[in-house]
């Protein structure tokens, strides 16, 4: 009898400690991310209440999700978040910057308050065009249907937009029920592409001097020993600043996850990591590198009204992008590696940018040849597969040695990629005069290759590089300069 009392009591203290995990470590994690992910949702996508828990948070996600109980006020604009009643986190919306993470009513009241006035912003229309008669009709709508597919019984997929553009032209689109072209959706990771385009921008304004400067960092300047002090913005363009970073979204006590649904400032968070590597010398992909950037330009920009505007008179203004949101964090800063939400189309605008070189409507707005620079491989990226925040590979392409796998889809030479968590992603074809994006809510792996529907989009359009005007078609040489 003795032993089974002591099997009784073990699973007892198991238990117990599986509860204190949770409720110390898991559940502020839970509630944060529901709050955060419901209140985009319903406030900046405009899903219903039921949709956003049921997908955007809880669908093939960690079960233990299914713990956290949430609450939406409809007339406030907010989402409270809890385990049982503790660890009790809030999402807020606001117009022009989207949802952002609060503590209490009282932080609430502090970040409604400082909702900054943003002048609105003329929309322009993309245009559409009929397919080219070279193109068969009958191939892309195969390949739309199976990306729009639901092979199994269960959804897995859960594609919500794909919008192609072929010479700058919408030529196909589709949306899943409920979306439309007028739906903000988001990027995730996509919105480091964005700040790239930013920092593009403020270079070619004469913000920034050379991307090979220190950034502007005043915690690491203080100190005349810090290292860090010498990391420059093309260090953290190329992930490769050397600052250690966990960047596994399985793991709720990660640093990516901790920095975005934690941590009162994703910058700050971010800046206070400490160095493991020399700078300049190692890629290792790392979210945190966007957020200081993001707080570089705050750095940079003198007020916080000037930075607040950023994306909007650099970006959103000069391309029509009326619509678009991204999110800060609760100091204030963007979250420059994840929370910007955009239309489908809004999303193919920023890569038609770089597929014509930086020129938009006849007006240079990235230096000559920023393209070509954040579209080259980092020297110290042994597989070439990254630029400066852009992807020169998708998934699948390669064996665990780097080496090219046998079998695997292959895509032109000459493309590139903004891609985000979720399935999100952003392909860019100049040799094609190709810009295709396809958003969704896709948390399994195997239930949509990307890298086929690339490759199979890209053989069904002709080569038509030849013929495109102000389009980059090259990615550059190796570690290639950036505009001086």
């Amino acid at each position: 009898m003795q032993w089974i009392k002591a099997i009784f009591i073990g699973l007892i203290l198991i238990g117990l400690s599986v509860l204190a995990v949770f409720f110390i470590w898991l559940a502020p994690v839970g509630a944060a991310y529901s709050a955060k992910i419901m209140c985009s949702a319903i406030f900046v996508n405009g899903l219903p209440s039921s949709r956003a828990r049921e997908v955007d948070v809880l669908a093939d996600n960690n079960p233990l999700l299914t713990l956290i109980t949430t609450n939406v006020d409809l007339r406030n604009q907010t989402v409270s978040a809890h385990a049982f009643g503790f660890r009790k986190r809030f999402a807020i919306y606001r117009p022009n910057l989207g949802c952002t993470l609060a503590e209490d009513t009282d932080h609430i009241a502090r970040l409604r308050n400082s909702t900054p006035f943003l002048r609105p912003i003329t929309p322009q229309e993309l245009l559409t065009s009929p397919l080219p008669a070279n193109v068969d009709r009958r191939a892309l709508n195969n390949v739309l249907f199976d990306v729009m597919d639901e092979p199994g019984v269960h959804p897995e997929r859960r594609t919500r937009a794909v919008v192609i553009l072929h010479q700058g032209k919408v030529v196909a689109e589709r949306y899943a029920q409920g979306i439309t072209g007028q739906t903000p959706l988001p990027g995730w990771s996509m919105t480091k592409s964005v700040f790239n385009i930013i920092l593009g921008r403020m270079r070619h304004e004469g913000m920034i001097t050379d991307v090979y400067d220190p950034v502007l960092i005043n915690e690491w300047r203080t100190d005349a020993s810090d290292s860090r002090a010498k990391i420059n913005y093309d260090d953290l363009l190329r992930m490769r600043s050397g600052l250690k970073f966990d960047e596994s979204y399985a793991n709720p006590l990660s640093d990516v996850v901790q920095m975005l649904f934690v941590e009162p400032g994703a910058a700050g968070f971010a800046v206070s990591k400490p160095l493991e590597n020399t700078p300049g010398s190692v890629f290792s992909y790392n979210s945190g590198a966007s957020n200081i950037l993001s707080a570089a330009i705050r750095n940079l920009s003198g007020s916080r009204a000037a930075y607040m505007s950023r994306p909007t008179e650099l970006v959103f203004r000069p391309l029509g992008i009326a619509n678009a949101v991204i999110e800060t964090d609760p100091e204030g800063y963007f979250v420059a590696s994840s929370f910007m939400h955009a239309t489908a189309r809004d999303w193919a605008k920023l890569g038609q940018l770089f597929l014509q070189d930086g020129v938009w409507n006849g007006e240079r707005l990235l230096p000559e040849g920023w393209v070509g620079y954040s579209t080259s491989p980092a020297a110290e990226d042994e597989n070439g597969v990254y630029g400066a925040h852009w992807w020169l590979d998708l998934p699948g392409g390669r064996n665990e040695d780097g080496s090219t796998r046998d079998g695997a889809p292959q895509l032109p030479e000459d493309a590139f990629f903004s891609l985000g968590h979720d399935g999100q992603s952003l392909s860019v074809i100049p040799s094609k005069d190709l810009v295709v994006v396809r958003l969704g809510v896709t948390r399994k792996r195997a239930a949509f290759d990307l890298r086929k529907f690339i490759s199979d989009l890209s053989a069904i359009f002709p080569d038509t590089s030849d013929n495109a005007p102000n389009a980059d078609t090259s990615n550059g040489s190796q570690d290639a300069e950036a505009p001086s």
